[in-house]
């Protein structure tokens, strides 16, 4: 594996802790944001050191041979339980004081690992600078063999249940769908993370036996390593990125189904305009502005509101066999219809000391409520057949309703 697919795989991962930076000024206590972030940094630190010119540069460096060596194969270790504990987080919350307790044991079991490696190094000996063939090439070295045998146990033990893990998870999940997805792509990810593991110990095992297996230690097991990354990098920011995208498609369904609505109320009451303009990729606050502009239009025309219109359009709905919230919405669509109607006219609704409408527009509407009455003004035949009537023909058609 070249230099630059080290650096791309530092990167990629470090890109996505970068994207996920931000938010630990909100999460600081928070163990799994605090997890996600670990895993994405660590992750990228030990392509770093695992990288053979860097190897080379910091071993001349610091004076110590193999000793970033030794940096990445702890940070592997500690990268297996920070990973156990995320899952374990993710699933039962970061506030359940078992899983607490379990992530408390897990990381103190994993930093004595840490520790034993870092003695079993300082016992041994790695005169020999070789980056791509630490393991098999010091498989039979004292101290160093147990050090190696000992990250590859742990890793693979960690990959194991976070496999069976996340699987398990998965498969009890059908929403919400970002997350059963992001949990599909992980099983894989901690599955390649187990071919590497079996890639290794096989390299190393051979050489235990004699034999010169290390092809699978330098050729197979970083093609395992790059998928891996790939694969859990992917998991680990597609439910927080799925979601951003399906809110914003919602977002933008939404504002598109209002415009029949709010056009005609801005048409009616043009001062509910906003002078101040707003970036075209600014989505969410052009809906907020869409919305209040939909709302202010609709205390503008309070006025001209007809509770005698609400109640033909009550009528119509029940006669049409309409659902509850299609028939509410048909009802305010024709009141505003109406209301519409009658300020293009000067005429003011009639007086009314009591009514379903009068209060009507004083309780901002729902969104989704406020999408029904867009839909009901543009396509309702109920709304098309009162927007016939001329506002004379609906006080004395309706005027009995107001007494």
């Amino acid at each position: 594996m070249s230099n630059a697919i080290y650096w791309i795989l530092a990167g990629s991962t470090w890109t996505a802790f970068f994207i996920k930076a931000p938010g630990l000024r909100l999460s600081a206590r928070n163990p799994l944001y605090l997890s996600v972030c670990g895993v994405l940094l660590l992750s990228g630190a030990t392509y770093l050191c695992s990288n053979p010119s860097f190897v080379s540069t910091m071993d001349d460096l610091i004076g110590v041979t193999n000793l970033t060596l030794l940096l990445d194969r702890a940070m592997l270790t500690a990268i297996s339980a920070i990973i156990l504990t995320l899952i374990m987080y993710w699933r039962g919350g970061p506030k359940n004081t078992v899983v607490a307790r379990t992530a408390r044991w897990l990381l103190t079991t994993y930093a004595v690992i840490v520790v034993a490696e870092v003695i079993l190094f300082i016992l041994g000996d790695t005169p020999v600078e070789t980056p791509l063939e630490f393991d098999t090439y010091y498989a039979n070295t004292p101290y160093i063999r147990w050090m190696i045998a000992l990250y590859l146990l742990a890793h693979g033990i960690a990959a194991i249940i976070a496999t069976t893990l996340c699987w398990r998870w998965s498969a009890g999940l059908t929403e919400p769908l970002w997350l059963r997805r992001g949990l599909r792509v992980l099983t894989c990810g901690f599955l390649l993370n187990i071919c590497f593991d079996i890639t290794k110990i096989t390299a190393v095992g051979a050489r235990w036996d004699g034999t010169n297996w290390d092809f699978m230690n330098t050729t197979g097991a970083p093609v395992c390593a790059t998928l891996c990354t790939t694969a859990t990098t992917i998991g680990f920011i597609l439910p927080l990125v799925g979601d951003r995208m399906s809110t914003a498609r919602a977002d933008l369904t939404t504002y598109r189904e209002l415009h029949s609505l709010w056009k005609a109320l801005r048409t009616a009451t043009p001062d509910i305009a906003a002078p101040v303009p707003i970036p075209w990729w600014n989505l969410d606050l052009r809906l907020t502005r869409r919305i209040t502009e939909i709302h202010d239009g609709r205390l503008a025309l309070r006025a001209y509101r007809d509770p005698a219109v609400a109640a033909d359009a009550t009528e119509q709905a029940r006669v049409a066999d309409l659902a509850p919230d299609d028939a509410n919405a048909v009802v305010e669509a024709a009141v505003l219809a109406s209301a519409i109607r009658r300020k293009a006219t000067s005429l003011k609704a009639p007086p009314v000391t009591t009514g379903p409408t009068t209060t009507a527009t004083e309780v901002p509407l729902p969104r989704v409520a406020l999408v029904q009455i867009s839909r009901a003004l543009q396509h309702s035949p109920i709304i098309a057949a009162a927007c016939t009537l001329a506002p004379h023909q609906e006080i004395s058609t309706h005027g009995p309703a107001n007494q």
